[in-house]
Parts: C-alpha cells; sequence; structure tokens
C-alpha cells in the first residue's frame, strides 16, 4: 500500500493504519537523526517526536509531495531545533559511512574499503550541516530525488544539485590530496556519482 493511501486512511479515521508508517520509516528516521545528534538515545527520543509531530501534522500533508520528504522535512526541522537548543552535534563515525553512500554493505565490502571508508569519514567530517544532510538524504533506505531533498531543506532543485555536485568534486579532490587511499577508491566514488 502505497504511503498517500495510507495517509488518507488515517485521516479517514482508521488510527491503526499509523502503524504502517512508523514500521515503514522509524529506522530510517531514527538512522537520519542519528546522522546529525550522534547519541542513540537522543535520536531514539527525537525519532518518537518526529512521529508524534507528524501524526498531529498529518491534515497538513499535502498529497503532491512524496510522503517520505514531508516525513524527513519534520525530522530535519525537529533535529536542527534540537541541535540549536542543545548546541551538540557529534562527528560522523566509520560504522555509518556505509548508510550514506550506499544502499548495503557486506562485511566483506567494509573491510575490503576500510582504508577509504576512512578517508570518507574524515571527509564526511569536513562537511557543513546541510552538505551532510543532502548525502544523508540521498543514500537513505528511501533514496529521496533531488526534487524530494529541494523540497524537505527548503532549498531550490538547482542548489540541492550544485550543492550535490561540489560535494562530489570535493571529494575527489580530497581522494587525490590524501594519497593513502589504495587502489579501490574508484568503487565507492563511482557508486557516489553513478546513483544520481
Amino acid at each position: 500500500m502505497e504511503d498517500k493511501e495510507i495517509v488518507e486512511r488515517i485521516l479517514n479515521g482508521d488510527v491503526q493504519a499509523f502503524e504502517l508508517i512508523i514500521n515503514r520509516y522509524e529506522m530510517s528516521i531514527a538512522r537520519f537523526i542519528y546522522q546529525m545528534v550522534r547519541d542513540k538515545e537522543t535520536a531514539e527520543d527525537l525519532t518518537q517526536e518526529v512521529f508524534i509531530l507528524a501524526y498531529n501534522k498529518l491534515f497538513t500533508y499535502k498529497p503532491d509531495y512524496m510522503f517520505s520528504a514531508w516525513l524527513y522535512r519534520i525530522a530535519r526541522n525537529k533535529t536542527i531545533d534540537y541541535i540549536r537548543k542543545e548546541g551538540k552535534v557529534k562527528s560522523v563515525n566509520i560504522e555509518d559511512i556505509g548508510s550514506i553512500c550506499s544502499k548495503e554493505s557486506s562485511l566483506e565490502e567494509v573491510l575490503e574499503y576500510r582504508e577509504l571508508k576512512e578517508n570518507i569519514e574524515n571527509f564526511v567530517n569536513t562537511l557543513d550541516i546541510i552538505d551532510k544532510q543532502i548525502l544523508t538524504l540521498r543514500y537513505t533506505k528511501h533514496e529521496l530525488t533531488f526534487n524530494d531533498i529541494a523540497h524537505m531543506l527548503n532549498m531550490s532543485l538547482c542548489s540541492v544539485k550544485k550543492r550535490y555536485y561540489k560535494i562530489y568534486d570535493k571529494y575527489k579532490k580530497y581522494v587525490f590530496r590524501n594519497k593513502s587511499v589504495k587502489r579501490g577508491e574508484g568503487y565507492e566514488l563511482q557508486q557516489m556519482h553513478t546513483t544520481v
């Protein structure tokens, strides 16, 4: 069942249908929030708050847009509010790079590209929060389109694409500057670029 159909059921009084939304998005929203706050308990708390807010504001959802983009926008805004209030942002951890840069990472890939992933980790930590969000949104389970990301971040499509390609170019330069990357570096770089 599509998200829009589930939302329609909820708005027509089927409160139980909201469980479908939670089951579908809870893990990816929690991962998205965790990428920004870097604390598991905080991410779990904020995830719960996001779903409560989404339920209470469901009537504001416009079916012209992807539901996931609407939900991620709520998550982003809630997390940004938390970060502003608490003044806490932690750096990216190597275990989480796979969720940013690829759909799935097998254990073999993680081991094979450990040095590369360390370089990616160091690179991602140099990015500002908007660029980190663009990468995270682009490579989440739901792989949002540039249009969805632009809508969610309240940016123009052109700005999102420009930032994304600048991130890609910065990464290429970063890899060439850091000669410690082994021969496999083209894999992640190519994968990052070709999933556009």
